[in-house]
């Protein structure tokens, strides 16, 4: 399946159940981006939009990613499905909206937008017409303050087929002045033209139209929503040196971008004040030969502690929730509990208890993967340990699995791409249960 195909059984799911649509996106026809189209329901449809999303992805067998609210109007849903040309994964972004409202401002109600729709016959679906599809879409462009040539190109189709029409309509939203720009712009087709007055047409049309209260509130409790379940996703990575941790959280940021709003990654801890060396004295410290130096004493093994407890506590809260909450995937490679099956190289003196107590009262990641591979081939690329030490660790880190919930072990003796989409399923499927809640 491909972008064409995706977009052709959406397009009859929503035909067969009598969803009243109108598509509203300038790049519905660009089968190489993300996103698929901005499509406008009616205000009841926009309240049941979750369901319905889940029963098209259960009957066209798709996986419904993430589900992120931009206004108190408008969503956009990130679906994941299996692209045959390309053999992978691929994602899908629709945007989902009633009124059309940006940042606070109202611009046009879905009833108005869904009462100059008509239908596409050859592609069976429901678009905006020639005005509404101009208008919309200029102004999406005016307030972003970017329009390419491609997009200037549809705008002008538009508007010749209905430049008569089109200026009396823009006198809602922008003055004399503007709409002589506007009209100069696409009698001529200048697209350099206009794109130089994009900062001009965005302030006088924020002038024109002004933000209303109680949509700004609506803002508001959209982004509290976000603070109260953060639609981002933290994952906790384990494992003992050797298994490929590094290349393997390099492979999925370069992955997994489309499905978020970012991707950050850990190396260890958040690194708010705890340096690495902090305890070693400017001794020259390798940490490719963790294992070579010995223990601190019990109490400077305390004091180790309560600093990583402190790290990885002021860590979430001033750097990782931020970001989780703006939509972001976070991947930590080796978090607090690594201490707990591999003590000796943090040089702590093992106290299972105490380190169990600060694990419990730490904000824990919401996903954990452990990376295992047999020792003997761990130590082909790792000659740190000898064959015991290796076996005893990697016991260690398979025992985590039982006391870590949404833990899954995978054997990164595969082709990293299979180790990859074993990861991401296990991601994917977690975010489905999350949303479906």
């Amino acid at each position: 399946m491909d972008k064409n195909e995706f977009s052709r059984v959406l397009f009859n799911y929503l035909n067969k159940n009598e969803i009243i649509y109108a598509i509203a996106k300038l790049d519905i026809d660009d089968v190489s981006g993300a996103e698929l189209a901005d499509i406008i329901v009616c205000k009841n449809t926009f309240r049941k939009i979750s369901r319905f999303i889940i029963e098209f992805c259960k009957e066209s067998n798709f996986i419904l990613v993430q589900k992120l609210y931009s206004e108190s109007t408008s969503c956009q849903v990130v679906l994941c499905y299996y692209d045959n040309h390309s053999e992978k994964l691929t994602s899908c972004k629709i945007n989902f909206q009633s009124d059309f409202k940006i940042k606070g401002r109202f611009y046009l109600s879905a009833k108005e937008l869904l009462s100059n729709r008509i239908y596409i016959d050859v592609k069976n679906r429901w678009q905006l017409n020639d005005t509404y599809f101009f208008i919309y879409n200029s102004i999406r462009n005016i307030d972003k303050e970017s329009i390419s040539q491609k997009h200037f190109a549809k705008l002008f189709s538009c508007w010749a087929n209905n430049y008569l029409f089109i200026p009396e309509k823009l006198k809602t939203f922008f003055s004399k002045e503007s709409i002589e720009i506007i009209k100069q712009s696409f009698k001529e087709k200048e697209h350099l033209y206009f794109n130089a007055n994009l900062n001009y047409l965005k302030k006088d049309l924020q002038a024109k139209v002004s933000k209303r209260m109680w949509d700004v509130i609506g803002n508001k409790i959209s982004l509290l929503r976000c603070m109260i379940n953060p639609p981002g996703l933290v994952v906790g990575l384990l494992g003992r040196d050797g298994t490929g941790k590094s290349t393997f959280v390099d492979e999925m940021a370069r992955s997994l971008p489309a499905y978020f709003k970012g991707i950050t990654t850990f190396k260890k801890c958040p690194a708010i004040f705890y340096k690495g060396a902090i305890f070693n004295k400017n001794e020259g410290y390798h940490f490719s030969k963790t294992h070579m130096y010995s223990q601190r004493n019990t109490f400077q093994s305390f004091l180790k502690l309560t600093l990583l407890f402190c790290e990885f506590m002021l860590g979430y809260w001033i750097k990782v929730f931020p970001l989780k909450a703006k939509s972001q995937l976070v991947l930590y490679d080796r978090y607090f509990i690594d201490v707990l099956a591999d003590p000796f190289r943090y040089r702590i003196r093992n106290n299972k208890l105490f380190i169990k107590v600060i694990h419990y009262l730490l904000p824990k990641p919401d996903l954990w993967i452990i990376l295992d591979l047999p020792s003997y081939i761990l130590l082909q690329r790792k000659q740190e340990l000898t064959f015991e030490m290796s076996e005893k660790l990697r016991f260690e880190y398979l025992r985590l699995q039982h006391m870590l919930s949404n833990c899954i072990v995978i054997n990164n003796n595969d082709e990293i791409k299979k180790t990859v989409d074993k990861a991401s399923a296990f991601i994917f499927n977690h975010m489905l249960q999350k949303i479906a809640v």
